[in-house]
């Protein structure tokens, strides 16, 4: 695996922005946002980042439900119109014989 993944939270207009990357791991790949815990894994990098979908689902479901949720994403202000964006962003560079 590569390095590990930051966690990037933007509150602009009401959003929360979460950043993750999928990296191959062996002949799997794994969906992480590594500052929340979370991570999904698949066969395909298609099928990692659904499951970390379904992973941070459950995972904003508890928080939310605890209580937790503002203090768990670094934030002060959550209301019920926030919404909360997992970004899954190609950090893979580009090689410079490559056309672009």
């Amino acid at each position: 695996m590569t390095a590990p993944v930051e966690m990037v939270v933007q509150q602009e207009d009401g959003t929360v922005q979460l950043t993750a990357r999928v990296v191959p791991d062996g002949n799997r790949f794994v969906a992480v946002v590594d500052s929340l815990g979370l991570e999904g894994r698949g066969a395909t990098a298609d099928a990692a980042q659904q499951s970390l979908v379904q992973t941070l689902r459950g995972w904003l479901e508890r928080q939310d439900t605890s209580g937790k949720l503002g203090a768990a994403l670094g934030v002060d202000e959550l209301d019920e119109e926030t919404e909360i964006v997992l970004q899954f962003v190609d950090d893979a560079p580009v090689r410079s014989d490559e056309p672009r």
